[in-house]
């Protein structure tokens, strides 16, 4: 059927669209963990490769034990929603602590898992995936267990939506551009000023938040806010981002980059 109606207020541009033709300047470098990236999304380097870049992730947890195991305590683990094989007190509370250490390291998405022998374990997720972790021991003495997230992402620049990418198509129309895959070099805007979708109401005095944990609301990672969002977003430097213009949650905003 023709399009018989146009709107004379067009959309002043897309996520992940270059702002002005003002300095910017542009790397390809290549998305090599992550099956998507969509224009827009800010990218972590991927640490100790040259031109790589995932998206970021909380990927650090420290569990802290309240008090030693002793004997008859038995600990499940969740890692990341999977209840693991339960593990019962054997020998010392060292030796529990590293064979729960072992098992979690084990695990898929895992890159380590280390124990300081007393009351803390460690949890390294692979690059490019989150981790999170509960423990609860049952049996023998009470004892609880704290988990503290970290990360480890170092901010990139963001990717650019390029005219000659392919749109995705519903039996509506056009959704939008189609993402960069695992194996695309994917355009990465480190300097200039660029289209972003925020996630909450934004002015160009608020500070730049970047999402790294996904939420009910907010699923994707490596969106942008101004505020922490409980701690799933992390604050980026004045210094390397600042935001342009004012915009409400779901439009879009120009951010500044300004990476050394």
């Amino acid at each position: 059927m023709p399009q018989l109606s146009y709107n004379f207020l067009m959309n002043i541009g897309v996520a992940g669209e270059l702002y002005d033709i003002g300095f910017n300047n542009v790397l390809s470098p290549v998305s090599a963990i992550e099956p998507m990236i969509f224009p827009g999304q800010g990218l972590a380097k991927i640490i100790g490769q040259d031109l790589q870049v995932r998206l970021p992730h909380q990927g650090i947890a420290n569990v802290t034990l309240s008090a030693p195991l002793s004997a008859a305590n038995s600990t499940v683990v969740t890692l990341n929603g999977i209840a693991l094989t339960p593990v019962v007190y054997a020998t010392s509370n060292a030796a529990t602590l590293m064979a729960i250490a072992a098992l979690i390291a084990a695990q898929d998405g895992i890159a380590s898992a280390t124990s300081n022998g007393t009351d803390t374990i460690t949890i390294n997720a692979v690059q490019g995936f989150p981790v999170t972790a509960t423990f609860v021991t049952s049996s023998g003495s009470a004892v609880t267990w704290t988990t503290v997230y970290s990360n480890d992402n170092v901010f990139y620049g963001v990717a650019v939506y390029i005219q000659n990418k392919m749109n995705l198509y519903s039996p509506q129309g056009s959704v939008g551009p189609a993402p960069y895959i695992k194996g695309d070099a994917v355009p990465a805007l480190t300097r200039g000023r660029i289209y972003v979708t925020v996630e909450n109401n934004v002015t160009s005095d608020s500070p730049v938040y970047w999402r790294i944990t996904p939420t009910l609301s907010f699923p994707l990672v490596g969106g942008f806010r101004s505020d922490s969002d409980s701690g799933n977003a992390i604050l980026l430097s004045n210094n390397i981002v600042r935001w342009i213009t004012s915009a409400s949650a779901g439009n879009l905003a120009v951010l500044e980059i300004n990476q050394p």
